[in-house]
């Protein structure tokens, strides 16, 4: 049974095909083509051939790229207020009027890089520096959205003998 997955499976993705690869740490004192001898030796290698239980492999679709209504808008569902919208139809050639299926952050974000293509093909790379910087501060902020982090501190010992 494996543990600790995260840190001992490893894959990378070659063409349409995703190799699955594992850590394998050797503590034999074995000497390598230079003659240094290692007391840990670390190198990814192809896993056993069988895998008992097999490998489930968790990943996102993109389904629908382009919807005609608008993923953020409020919603009501039986006197309940969120911010999902289940009636999202696909478009499968987008006009103006259709929107992208990300979030707001990620939307303005993609309208960034719009615009820094846009100054791109009209040869001013200093608005297309700025957009590109304005692009991956929004990604940075969405990506920071997503982490919740508490920090919590042992109080002070504070009586006295």
């Amino acid at each position: 049974m494996s543990y600790n997955t995260g840190r001992t499976y490893f894959w990378k993705v070659h063409g349409q095909k995703v190799h699955l690869l594992k850590l394998r740490k050797n503590s034999l004192l074995s000497p390598d083509a230079n003659g240094r001898i290692d007391a840990e030796d670390t190198q990814l290698v192809y896993p056993d051939e069988a895998i008992p239980n097999g490998a489930r492999v968790e990943y996102n679709t993109f389904v629908k790229p382009f919807v005609s209504t608008d993923p953020n808008t409020l919603a009501t569902d039986t006197n309940e207020t969120t911010w999902t919208n289940p009636s999202l139809t696909e478009v499968t050639s987008p006009e103006e009027t259709s929107h992208i299926n990300l979030n707001r952050m990620l939307s303005l974000a993609c309208v960034c890089y719009v615009q820094a293509q846009n100054a791109v093909k009209e040869g001013n790379l200093q608005m297309k520096e700025y957009y590109m910087r304005e692009f991956y501060k929004k990604l940075a902020d969405n990506e920071s959205n997503k982490r919740r982090i508490s920090i919590a501190f042992a109080s002070p010992v504070s009586s006295v003998r």
